[in-house]
């Protein structure tokens, strides 16, 4: 990795093996620029998993270890995702997203004598 510029692997993702010996193969991946949260592996080791948030929704992308363009999982509407957990075999995703609805209200005295 001597080699590598630092403008040249800012906003990637390293993967380093860390069974390979005192100069290990590092991999790196470009994931997609909205890439919000940490990344999770997925149960079967071929993809990482991470939240994007576009227009203020929160969705689930993939990104293979392959190289191979990353694709949306979710498809939600609104809400930001809080927490996400693949089951042990994949087959099952389990996600807690938060939703906040609030309102502005303006208060103004308009009465003419002090209290």
């Amino acid at each position: 990795m001597p080699n590598k510029h630092l403008k040249d692997i800012l906003g990637k993702i390293a993967l380093v093996p860390l069974d390979a010996g005192p100069k290990p193969q590092v991999k790196f991946l470009d994931p997609d620029p909205r890439f919000k949260k940490s990344p999770k592996f997925t149960p079967d080791g071929k993809a990482l998993a991470y939240v994007i948030r576009e227009k203020g929704t929160d969705n689930l992308w993939l990104q293979p270890l392959d190289g191979s363009s990353g694709h949306e999982v979710t498809h939600f509407q609104g809400d930001t995702i809080q927490y996400y957990l693949f089951s042990p075999d994949g087959k099952t995703l389990g996600v807690m997203r938060t939703h906040i609805e609030s309102d502005a209200v303006l208060l103004r005295d308009t009465g003419s004598s002090p209290q």
